[in-house]
């Protein structure tokens, strides 16, 4: 079990750096809409608030 857990962790090891390139590839090519990018801040905050939790809970064991 433990190990599935660390391939699991690791498997996501780069997703902060290609989530923060998606953010700033799109506003290169649409710019900035005050509506789209509350938006992308709600999904944003969610997905990290998210991915704390879920390593925290991987690094317990």
């Amino acid at each position: 079990f433990l190990e599935i857990l660390i391939k699991i962790r690791n498997r996501h090891n780069d997703v902060v750096p290609t989530m923060a390139q998606g953010v700033i590839e799109y506003k290169e090519k649409f710019g900035f809409d005050p509506f789209v990018s509350s938006n992308v801040q709600y999904f944003l905050d969610r997905f990290y608030t998210n991915r704390i939790s879920f390593r925290m809970l991987i690094n317990q064991h």
